[in-house]
C-alpha cells in the first residue's frame, strides 16, 4: 500500500471513529474506504484515492483544510475540499443545489472522485433496500422523491463530462438499476409510471416491481390527490415547460390530475421540458 494511502486510512479511520452509516451499526469509515476501492479498480491515481479515504472529513468530523494541506499536501486537500458542501448551515435544498452549480467547474480528477461517492451511495441503499425494504428511505433527512431528484440531477450534471471517465456510465447504471430495477431500460418504466398518472394506481399491477419503483408509483398517485394546482403550475413555469393548457383545460379535474401528476414525475426523475412534453403527448 502507498504511503500516502495507508496515512490517509488512518487519519480517516481515527476522525470517523463512533459514527455508523444511516440507520447502522456499519462503521462510517467502510463508506470512504469503498470509494477509494471504486477509484482504485478504476486506476485512478495515488492523490486522488487517498482523497477518498478523506473526502468527508471536512463536512462530517472537525478536519480543517489547513490539517489536510499540512499532512497530505495541496492536491489531496483541494480534492477533497472540491467535492465537500462548503456551508453545512444552509437546508438540504441549498446545499444539494449548490454542489450541482459547482460540478461544470470542477476538474476531472474531481469528478472521478464526486462520482464514486456517489455511485457507493446508490449501491448501498439499493443493498439495504434489498435486505429490509423501502423503509430505509426513512433514515434520510428528505423522503424518495427528493433523494431521487438529486441523484437524477447529478446524472445530468456529469453527463457532459462522460468522455472523462467511465464510472459515469457505471453510475447511471446503478441509478437505473435503484429507482427502475434494470440497467438501463428507463424510458419503459418511466413509461410505465406515467400510466399512475393518467389511470392511476392498481396495486397488483406493481407488486412485483422492484420495491423504490413500487413506492414511487404510490406516492404519485397520491400526491396528484394532495397537491395543489396553482402551486404545480408554478412549478411547471419555473421548469421552462411550454405552455399546452389553455385556462379552461386547467380548471378540469382530469387534465389538472395529469398536470399534478406530470410535475410530480418530473421532480423525481429529472425528466426536461421535452421529456415532459413527449409524455404529454
Amino acid at each position: 500500500m502507498h504511503r500516502l494511502v495507508e496515512e490517509a486510512l488512518r487519519f480517516a479511520a481515527a476522525r470517523h471513529d463512533g459514527q455508523f452509516r444511516k440507520g447502522s451499526r456499519i462503521p462510517y469509515v467502510t463508506h470512504p474506504v469503498a470509494v477509494a476501492m471504486i477509484l482504485t479498480e478504476d486506476h485512478q491515481p495515488i492523490p486522488v484515492v487517498a482523497a477518498a479515504l478523506l473526502h468527508d472529513v471536512l463536512e462530517d468530523t472537525f478536519t480543517t483544510k489547513d490539517e489536510l494541506l499540512d499532512q497530505f499536501g495541496p492536491e489531496v486537500a483541494r480534492l477533497v475540499e472540491a467535492v465537500s458542501e462548503p456551508d453545512k448551515s444552509l437546508i438540504w435544498e441549498e446545499r444539494k443545489r449548490a454542489m450541482l452549480e459547482r460540478i461544470p467547474s470542477l476538474e476531472y480528477d474531481e469528478i472521478a472522485l464526486l462520482v464514486a461517492d456517489k455511485l457507493h451511495n446508490l449501491h448501498s441503499i439499493r443493498l439495504d433496500i434489498d435486505q429490509v425494504g423501502k423503509g430505509v428511505w426513512s433514515r434520510f433527512r428528505r423522503p424518495l422523491r427528493d433523494q431521487s431528484w438529486y441523484y437524477h440531477e447529478l446524472l445530468e450534471a456529469f453527463r457532459p463530462f462522460q468522455s472523462t471517465s467511465g464510472l459515469i456510465e457505471v453510475y447511471e447504471q446503478e441509478l437505473n438499476r435503484l429507482f427502475y430495477g434494470t440497467d438501463d431500460d428507463r424510458a419503459v418504466k418511466l413509461q410505465k409510471l406515467y400510466t399512475v398518472v393518467t389511470d392511476g394506481f392498481q396495486e397488483e399491477d406493481w407488486m412485483q416491481e422492484v420495491p423504490t419503483l413500487y413506492q414511487t408509483a404510490f406516492e404519485l398517485h397520491k400526491a396528484m390527490k394532495d397537491s395543489e394546482l396553482e402551486r404545480v403550475v408554478n412549478h411547471l413555469h419555473r421548469s421552462d415547460v411550454p405552455e399546452t393548457l389553455d385556462e379552461s383545460e386547467r380548471v378540469d379535474g382530469q387534465e389538472e390530475s395529469v398536470l399534478r401528476g406530470l410535475t410530480e414525475l418530473s421532480y423525481r426523475t429529472a425528466l426536461t421540458s421535452e421529456d415532459v412534453m413527449n409524455l404529454m403527448k
